[in-house]
């Protein structure tokens, strides 16, 4: 009787899998045209917690900037072309060591990294692997699990991620990553809520943590669903604002 019942799940599951297996290359092109980001806007602006975020593209190529007011002024990071960082205050140029000018870059480009899934997706430095299909919440999700080639992968070149697109919309609901950076995590995202501008898709997450460091990162949409994650904060985009090229 297990054997059969077995059988019968087994039946069911590749059932609703595609009828035939599909390369990353081509599941990274339909969640970019699902996600509309083959637009690629000349600006992006939205505030994030503390920050006000923009992205600009131009002949110039591409300017990753934030900006903060506190007590002391304003502060702003600009980073150009992913290899110049600059800070100021009050508009006045601050001198970092090039350690620091590494930690801001890289909290910059993570929050516009995710901002803007799954355009990163088409890195040179991406390597992307099919992984197939599987069920999460009674719904049918390709698995794409990235790594990234040293040279051209940054300061994280080591982090680890896989993402969930649905089979049928090739939108991202689900997501998890590994990284290095202060000791190391592992983290899983649910796509709580969808948002197009200018017909880009902006989504909010909730993030969560698993138990253990390091958890597989494909073991963790079992453990979410058994509710054995830990849910630790909202990632959420406010007033977003695009310019079309």
């Amino acid at each position: 009787m297990a054997k059969v019942l077995l059988g019968l799940l087994l039946g069911v599951f590749f059932s609703c899998a595609p009828s035939h297996p599909m390369e990353a290359p081509e599941l990274i092109e339909k969640t970019i045209l699902a996600h509309g980001w083959q637009l690629k806007p000349s600006q992006i602006r939205f505030d994030f917690r503390d920050y006000h975020y923009e992205v600009n593209r131009g002949a110039l190529g591409i300017q990753y900037s934030r900006e903060k007011q506190d007590s002391l002024g304003a502060t702003k990071d600009i980073w150009t072309n992913f290899s110049t960082f600059e800070r100021t205050l009050n508009g006045l140029p601050v001198a970092l060591s090039d350690s620091l000018q590494t930690v801001y870059a890289n909290s910059l480009n993570s929050v516009l990294y995710f901002v803007q899934l799954p355009l990163g997706l088409q890195d040179q430095a991406v390597l992307a692997e099919y992984k197939g299909v599987v069920v999460i919440e009674s719904e049918n999700y390709h698995q794409l699990a990235v790594t990234f080639k040293q040279e051209g992968g940054g300061e994280d070149y080591q982090d680890q991620f896989y993402y969930w697109i649905h089979s049928d919309r090739f939108e991202i609901d689900y997501l998890a990553y590994s990284y290095h950076t202060n000791g190391g995590g592992t983290r899983f995202r649910k796509a709580i809520s969808k948002n197009r501008v200018g017909g880009i898709l902006f989504q909010d997450f909730d993030n969560y943590k698993p138990p253990v460091h390091p958890t597989p990162l494909d073991c963790l949409p079992l453990l979410f669903q058994e509710g054995k994650l830990q849910w630790l904060s909202k990632i959420e985009n406010l007033t977003i604002r695009i310019s079309p090229n």
